[in-house]
This record gives structure tokens, C-alpha cells and sequence, in this order.
């Protein structure tokens, strides 16, 4: 699937979901075509899992190879992620995640898509040096802020 055609297909439920969680859909649409390889990652397509979330939820989970940057160095460590039943509920619980953990209490309501993902990177969601500015870069190349400016066109301000 192309990022175009990914965007295409997860950018309502994200942006419904924005309504309700006050997360830029940028942020949430970049960080799903990142971490999900735009929805053809193996996690993606063994676990529906979007966002590379560990742990289980309701119960299920899929371990897989993950790299993590520890130490100065990229390392490759088994892990448990989360296994969801389809994509919505994996955007649902990401928004969850980030409106509910204390540690990304300064993502919900931010309306600056490049604050929000430095954000992101400093709260540690992921062990990348450059989380942040891979975010951003693709907000960039694919428009996504244009997203952020129909929602607030629909719904108001976050």
C-alpha cells in the first residue's frame, strides 16, 4: 500500500479520534505511517498494531524482533506489543495511551504539530535520537498539517 493510499484509509477514524483525544491528526497520522511502514510492516500485519505499542491488550499480544537505540547503539531485543483485532482500535488505544500516561500529559491540546513531536521524542515514546525529526519531516513531505487544519475547520480549536 502506498502512504498516500494508507493516509487515505486511516485519516477519518484519526481525525474522529482527534475529537475526542485533542492529539493533532499530523502527529498521529505520521507516527502510524513511521511505525507501521505505512501499514506493511510484520507487526502491522500480525498484530494490526499501528503505533509499535508494547504489551498486551485485552489479553493479547504477538512477540516480535524489535531495534531499540540503547547505549548509543541501534540493538536488536525481543518484545511483546500489543495484538489488536483491526486498525481503529489500534488508533483508539494510541490515543488512549497518550491521553491517559501521565509521562505525555503536554501531548493532548498541543496545536503545534513540531512542539508535539518533539514532545513525543522527550517523554520517550520511542528510543530513536531522531524520533522527532523523522515525525516532522514526514508531516512535511505528505502535508499532514493540512489534516490538522480541517479539523480544526470542523471542530475547533483543540
Amino acid at each position: 500500500m502506498t502512504i498516500n493510499k494508507f493516509v487515505e484509509t486511516i485519516a477519518p477514524f484519526v481525525m474522529l479520534e482527534s475529537t475526542l483525544s485533542h492529539i493533532l491528526p499530523s502527529v498521529t497520522l505520521a507516527q502510524a505511517i513511521i511505525e507501521s511502514r505505512h501499514g506493511e510492516s510484520g507487526l502491522t500485519k500480525k498484530a494490526n498494531n499501528l503505533f509499535g505499542i508494547k504489551g498486551a491488550y485485552k489479553g493479547q499480544s504477538v512477540t516480535m524482533i524489535t531495534t531499540e537505540y540503547i547505549g548509543g547503539h541501534y540493538v536488536k531485543v525481543p518484545a511483546h506489543f500489543r495484538k489488536y483485532p483491526n486498525w481503529w482500535e489500534s488508533i483508539s488505544d494510541h490515543s488512549y495511551l497518550l491521553i491517559s500516561a501521565k509521562r505525555y500529559a503536554n501531548i493532548p491540546g498541543c496545536d503545534n504539530y513540531i512542539t508535539a513531536c518533539q514532545n513525543l521524542q522527550s517523554d520517550g515514546y520511542a528510543t530513536a535520537p531522531d524520533y522527532a525529526s523523522t515525525l516532522i519531516s514526514y508531516i512535511q513531505r505528505y502535508k499532514l498539517d493540512d489534516y490538522d487544519k480541517k479539523r480544526f475547520e470542523l471542530y475547533g480549536k483543540l
